[in-house]
């Protein structure tokens, strides 16, 4: 079993491109890189193309995440046509580039009900499907728990869209869970319980789960900032790293700190520490 450990983006160690990215991940020792898109697709096919073979002969595992500007709850018909204009460019992108899953922040109630905004969400991601299937783009959509109360996507919503859609499965952000209040993470048991429900609900996801962490400022409305591990232990990430290590899950852990690859490095060798 086992659990890769990467920044959300390019290494703060290296400069360059993406493909220097990859390069100096497999270089620090980690084995994963999520590829940032959140401001638009920009990378060329031909620059994917060339990412795909270096990134699977250096062993780094690689994701996405689609652009920020993404809602599927709303009402408004050129926001959906957008929304899934960026949702596809960066699965399309992913996949040329030998990725894994991309993730994506569904959307927000602005004033429907949890019902309608599910059922909105929903259609929309089947049609992205849809698209996807007909261009033979092999790629998961990971659904980030957001961190704001206002926005949909809470973990048990994208749980159950994960189980009604094929191409669907949460991305676990588990600062956002903390600041959300959904879950408060303090010790493996709180932990320990999230990976419970996940395995209950969607098997073995848990042998393949795609999750963002690091530590968060916030307020009673959710999340503010995500701030760099040690400074207020909200969620601590030694907990987080006995469970992973005692139970045998595997998948991929990106790490959103400040410090990118420093703070992956940590948690990766508090890992190991936990697994000898």
């Amino acid at each position: 079993m086992v659990v890769r450990f990467g920044p959300a983006g390019i290494p703060i160690q290296c400069e360059g491109n993406t493909l220097d990215g990859i390069k100096c991940c497999a270089d620090l020792g980690l084995g994963a890189m999520e590829m940032e898109f959140v401001h638009g697709v920009r990378m060329k096919d031909d620059s994917a193309t060339i990412i795909e073979p270096i990134a699977k002969n250096l062993n780094i595992s690689l994701s996405s995440h689609a652009p920020y500007y993404i809602n599927l709850c709303s009402k408004e018909k050129q926001k959906i046509t957008n929304s899934k204009r960026h949702i596809f460019q960066a699965a399309r992108t992913t996949f040329l580039a030998g990725g894994i899953i991309t993730v994506f922040h569904p959307g927000f109630y602005q004033k429907q009900s949890p019902k309608e905004a599910y059922e909105r969400a929903k259609k929309v991601l089947k049609e992205i499907e849809s698209q996807l299937k007909q261009n033979n783009i092999q790629v998961r959509l990971g659904a980030e728990n957001v961190g704001k109360k206002s926005a949909f996507g809470s973990l048990e919503e994208n749980i159950r869209l994960s189980q009604e859609l094929e191409m669907v499965e949460p991305c676990i952000d588990f600062a956002h869970l903390h600041a959300r209040g959904d879950f408060k993470l303090k010790d493996e048991t709180d932990y320990q319980r999230i990976f419970n429900l996940l395995e209950k609900e969607l098997g073995d996801y848990v042998k393949r789960f795609h999750c963002h962490f690091s530590e968060i400022e916030y307020s009673e409305k959710g999340e503010r900032n995500h701030l760099v591990l040690g400074t207020n232990n909200e969620p601590p990430f030694k907990p987080f790293m006995k469970v992973l290590a005692e139970n045998g899950y595997s998948g991929t852990v990106i790490c959103e700190t400040p410090k990118l690859d420093i703070d992956a490095i940590k948690m990766m060798k508090e890992y190991e520490k936990r697994k000898r």
